[in-house]
C-alpha cells in the first residue's frame, strides 16, 4: 500500500479541436507531476493537429491554426510523456476520462500503447471532500481555495490550478477522512456521497455569527467543554474554511470532530505564509487528537564548511550555527546531502584526511595526493591561498545551478537512463528536485544560509490590487503584510532599513523549529516561485546609500 504522499500524480490537461478523440485531436497538453505535495515536474506544448481548430475552439483558447502550425506532431511528443506516464504513477484531471481518453487515442493513433495506470478525478474528489460551493469546476474551486489561475482554459494554466487543487484535497482527505493510502483514495472518488447539515441537525446551534469570521489568512482551533484543542487547521480565508464545515459534510471523523466541539477559536495572520508557520507551531505545541500530520519535530541536514579551521572541509551536520561557517540547507534527507557532498568531493582537489597533519612528516604516499584528488595542503612548500581558491570554487559550482551543480546531476541522472538503471535514474531525478530548492534561485548566493534575505512579493488569491509582502531573514520569516496596493520602493526600504539595522547577523546555532521554520518557508517560496516577485535585500540596503 503506498501513501497519497509517496504517490506520482500527473496532473494532465489538454485542449483540443473537439469532444470525440475518434475524430477530433489534441492541440495542447500539460502535464504536471506531483509527489510529497509538491509540484515536481512540468510539461507543457501545442500539438499540430493535423487538421482545422473551429472557431469557437480559438475564441475559448486563443489558440489558432497558426500557433499550431510548427508545433510537434503528438508522436515527437510521446518520449517525454512517457517519462510521466509510468506504472507507477497515477493519471489525475478534472473531469478525468475526458482528458484520459484523448492521451490514450493520441497514443494509440501513433501506433503506441498507452500504460495502464490508475485514473482520479478532482471533480469527483472535490464532491466529496467540498462542501459550501455549488459550483465545483476549475474557476471555482481555485476562488474558493484562494489558489491563481493565469491564462484561463490554455492547458498549463488548468492543468497547474488542478494540481494545486490537487494538493489541497489531498490535505483534506488525510485530515477529514483518514485517508493515507492511495488505494483507499481512489475507491473513495467513487463512493455515494451523502450530506449531513451539521449546524442543524447535530449541532442544534451555530457556535458563533457567520458574520464574525474575516475573510483572511490564519489559523483556527476547536475546542471541547475542557478546553482541549482538538483540532488546528489553517485557512487562507478563515471565513470559508470555517464555514465549510457547518454546509455540507460526508466525513464521519468531522462529525465526531464537530460533536465534541464546544467551541471555536481563531487568530487572523498577515500572511498564508505565517498561518502555515503557526499552524505547524501550534500542532506541535498542542498535538491534537484530531490532527493526523507529524507532530514530532524533524532535524533537517545542512552541510557546512567551517571557517575555525585553516583548511576548512564540509561536512553534514543537524546541528548547522551559521556563524561557524558557511551552511547550505536545510535537505529533505541525509540522501541528497550526502550525493552532493560526493559530488563536491569527486570534483574538488579539497583535503579528504579527517586529521590534522604535521608538515615535517608530510603524507607524500597518500592515496589522494598520488590520483591528484588533493591539493595536499599537508607538504611543506604548500601556498594557502591555491586551497582558498578551490572552496571559492565549490561555491562558485553550488551557487551556478544549470551550469553546475544541478547540470552534474543531470550527467548522471541521464547516465542510469541510458544504461537502462531506471530506477536508480528517477532516484536522481527526484534528488535535483530537492536540489534546487536549496540552491537554485536567481538571487546571487541564495543557496547560502546567511545570504537569504529578500522581499517576495505575491498577488493575494489572484488580485493584483493586493498583495503579501513577505522578508525573509536567514531563511525565515521575519516581518509579513497584506498590502491593499503594491507597495512603493521607499515603503519597502523603509521597512527593510529599520529590520536590518539591529538583525543582520545570524544568533548561533539553529535549533529544530528554527529549521523546521526555514523548510516550511523554502517549500512555500518554491511552490509559487512562478508568482513571486524577488527582491534582494542587500541590493535593496545599497540603493539607500
Amino acid at each position: 500500500m503506498q501513501s497519497i504522499w509517496e504517490t506520482k500524480f500527473v496532473v494532465v490537461d489538454v485542449e483540443t479541436t473537439g469532444s470525440k478523440p475518434e475524430y477530433n485531436n489534441v492541440i495542447e497538453i500539460s502535464c504536471i507531476l506531483v509527489k510529497n505535495g509538491e509540484i515536481l515536474e512540468e510539461l507543457s506544448t501545442l500539438v499540430n493537429p493535423h487538421q482545422n481548430i473551429p472557431k469557437f475552439i480559438t475564441q475559448m483558447t486563443g489558440i489558432t491554426n497558426e500557433m499550431t502550425y510548427n508545433a510537434p506532431d503528438f508522436r515527437v511528443i510521446i518520449p517525454e510523456l512517457k517519462r510521466f506516464f509510468t506504472k507507477d504513477s497515477v493519471f489525475v484531471a478534472h473531469n478525468v476520462n475526458f482528458d484520459y481518453s484523448f492521451v490514450q487515442k493520441s497514443f494509440e493513433k501513433n501506433g503506441f500503447e498507452f500504460p495502464e495506470i490508475p485514473k482520479l478525478c478532482t471533480l469527483r474528489l472535490a464532491r466529496r471532500l467540498i462542501g459550501g460551493i455549488n459550483k465545483k469546476n476549475v474557476g471555482a474551486l481555485s476562488e474558493y481555495l484562494g489558489i491563481r489561475i493565469k491564462n484561463r482554459h490554455r492547458a498549463f494554466g488548468d492543468a497547474r490550478a488542478t494540481a494545486q487543487i490537487l494538493i489541497e484535497l489531498l490535505e483534506i482527505a488525510e485530515n477529514e477522512h483518514n485517508i493515507t493510502e492511495t488505494e483507499d483514495l481512489l475507491q473513495f472518488q467513487y463512493k455515494p456521497y451523502f450530506s449531513y447539515n451539521v449546524a442543524q441537525k447535530i449541532l442544534g446551534k451555530p457556535y458563533f455569527e457567520s458574520e464574525e469570521l474575516p475573510d483572511s489568512p490564519g489559523v483556527y482551533y476547536f475546542i471541547d467543554d475542557n478546553e482541549n484543542v482538538l483540532y488546528i487547521g489553517k485557512a487562507k480565508s478563515l471565513k470559508k474554511r470555517i464555514q465549510s464545515y457547518f454546509t455540507t459534510t460526508t466525513s464521519r471523523k468531522i462529525i465526531r470532530l464537530l460533536r465534541a466541539t464546544k467551541k471555536i477559536r481563531w487568530q487572523t495572520t498577515s500572511t498564508e505564509l505565517r498561518a502555515l508557520i503557526e499552524e505547524s507551531r501550534q500542532i506541535k505545541l498542542y498535538k491534537p487528537e484530531f490532527n493526523v500530520v507529524s507532530k514530532r519535530l524533524r532535524s533537517f541536514p545542512f552541510i557546512q564548511v567551517s571557517n575555525e579551521k585553516r583548511y576548512p572541509v564540509f561536512n553534514i551536520t543537524y546541528e548547522p550555527n551559521p556563524n561557524e561557517g558557511i551552511c547550505f540547507g536545510p535537505f529533505k534527507n541525509r540522501e541528497t546531502a550526502e550525493l552532493v557532498l560526493d559530488i563536491i568531493y569527486k570534483k574538488f582537489r579539497l583535503k579528504k584526511c579527517k586529521s590534522e597533519f604535521d608538515r615535517k612528516h608530510p603524507e607524500t604516499t597518500c592515496l589522494y595526493f598520488q590520483t591528484k584528488k588533493c591539493l595536499a595542503p599537508c607538504l611543506e612548500d604548500f601556498q594557502d591561498e591555491e586551497y582558498y581558491d578551490e572552496l571559492n570554487g565549490v561555491r562558485d559550482f553550488l551557487t551556478n545551478v544549470d551550469n553546475g551543480l544541478i547540470q552534474t546531476l543531470e550527467s548522471l541522472m541521464f547516465s542510469y537512463a541510458d544504461n537502462f538503471d531506471f530506477e536508480q535514474a528517477n532516484e536522481i531525478k527526484n534528488q535535483i528536485y530537492e536540489v534546487r530548492k536549496v540552491f537554485g534561485n536567481d538571487l546571487e548566493n541564495f543557496a547560502q544560509l546567511s545570504e537569504r534575505n529578500f522581499l517576495a512579493i505575491y498577488p493575494r488569491n489572484g488580485n493584483y490590487s493586493g498583495v503579501e509582502v513577505l522578508l525573509i531573514h536567514n531563511g525565515k520569516l521575519v516581518w509579513d503584510a497584506y498590502l491593499n496596493e503594491y507597495p512603493s520602493f521607499e515603503f519597502l526600504l523603509e521597512k527593510v532599513s529599520k529590520f536590518f539595522e539591529k538583525n543582520w547577523n545570524i544568533d548561533g546555532k539553529l535549533n529544530k523549529e528554527e529549521m523546521d521554520e526555514i523548510r516550511i518557508v523554502m517549500n512555500w517560496i518554491n511552490q509559487h516561485r512562478y508568482d513571486l516577485k524577488i527582491l534582494d535585500v542587500g541590493k535593496l540596503l545599497e540603493s539607500k546609500s
